[in-house]
């Protein structure tokens, strides 16, 4: 079932630009000028000049490659804020994967890689009551050798039409948010629904039974290894520690690294 219909906003207003420095930074002062017409906007730059990631790590976002910021109005209750990130990483894949390459996975919580090199990342900030996706993807532009990182013109063997992949991200975005104001509808109807984000999570993810480092932050914080044992229905990641007595955590937030 597709649930696009349900949240139409997205993609009906785009902003294009030759040049950013941030386009997160933008699409948080556009809100301010034009509230109106800000949920579901989308801001697209040829090229960012200081582009970031987690923690303000450089990200190189040359020519070639599909730079863009997301704003949704948090409209979602509390308890489902797990679901965001999720969401947003699930309709990447579901976009490269109707494109031909179904190879690409999901390592939680939303980086997009293909062998353990990262395709794509997706950073979420919350913005007064909004939420600021900034979705980075290499399509056709070039890498620096050096860099752990692939392209999908490499993959794929061929350019790829941003305009089309764009058109295919906006449509499973819908999918995915529709979904959620399906569900939290139903919920709130204390009804029963199955969990369309969590169930494509375990499909188009390779996280669960792998061996990983975990810490909220990987450069500068205490790092706790564990196996990967599943995802609940709350969105949080089950990590099995390797302490003994041996304790399974349910992790929201943070960074891993694969191990095995």
């Amino acid at each position: 079932m597709s649930y696009h219909k349900y949240f139409p906003e997205i993609g009906q207003e785009i902003w294009y630009f030759q040049k950013l420095p941030r386009a997160m930074e933008l699409a948080k002062d556009l809100i301010k000028i034009f509230p109106q017409k800000a949920n579901g906007r989308i801001i697209i730059s040829k090229k960012l000049i200081s582009a970031k990631g987690r923690f303000g790590r450089k990200w190189l976002a040359e020519e070639g490659g599909l730079w863009m910021a997301l704003t949704i109005y948090d409209e979602f209750l509390k308890e489902n804020f797990p679901f965001i990130p999720l969401i947003l990483g699930l309709a990447v894949v579901r976009c490269i994967h109707e494109l031909g390459i179904k190879e690409i996975k999901l390592k939680w919580i939303n980086d997009i890689h293909f062998n353990g090199k990262k395709i794509g990342g997706i950073l979420l900030e919350k913005y007064e009551n909004w939420y600021i996706a900034g979705i980075g993807l290499n399509v056709n532009n070039s890498l620096p050798s050096f860099l752990p990182a692939n392209n999908l013109r490499n993959l794929l063997g061929k350019e790829i039409n941003l305009i089309n992949m764009l058109e295919l991200l906006i449509y499973w975005l819908r999918h995915y948010f529709g979904f959620l104001r399906i569900y939290e509808k139903v919920i709130l109807e204390q009804q029963s629904i199955y969990n369309v984000i969590i169930k494509d999570f375990k499909n188009f993810s390779d996280t669960i039974g792998k061996c990983v480092a975990y810490s909220y932050n990987l450069e500068n914080e205490d790092i706790i290894v564990g196996k990967v044992v599943d995802i609940t229905e709350r969105g949080g990641l089950l990590l099995e520690t390797q302490d003994f007595p041996k304790e399974v955590l349910e992790i929201f937030s943070g960074e891993i690294l694969y191990l095995l």
